[in-house]
């Protein structure tokens, strides 16, 4: 404990160059309603719910384009070490990803459109 130096107060501030600190600019600034907005830095509620819902049902449905489940994703749980049986396999030249327990097989999927079929909305 003698050789730690504790120093009370409010420490001196560093002189830094001010930087540009954002890197990116939204997309939502594209949209042509985000400049009437009187608070334009809250998030577009409609746009997150279809955004979420087009991830979950893509990755459900294993839709090509929509999944998130893709190779990059399973050789980041290889690097990981995790859930070994969903590495991918490399077989020849193609690499094969395991069917994931969170995927539709084509009974679901056929059970899960005639629910949503059968749904009346106003």
């Amino acid at each position: 404990m003698k050789n730690i130096d504790t120093v009370f107060g409010k420490h001196p501030k560093k002189k830094t160059i001010e930087k540009n600190i954002w890197k990116k600019r939204l997309i939502f600034f594209n949209l042509p309603y985000w400049c009437k907005l009187e608070v334009q830095h809250c998030i577009d509620v409609m746009h997150v719910e279809k955004n979420v819902c087009d991830s979950v049902i893509g990755t459900l449905l294993n839709i090509k384009g929509k999944t998130k489940d893709g190779v990059k994703a399973r050789q980041d749980l290889a690097e990981m070490g995790i859930r070994s049986e969903l590495h991918p396999q490399s077989i020849g030249r193609r690499t094969y990803l395991p069917r994931a327990c969170h995927t539709l097989s084509r009974k679901e999927k056929q059970i899960c459109f005639q629910c949503l079929k059968s749904v009346k909305v106003p």
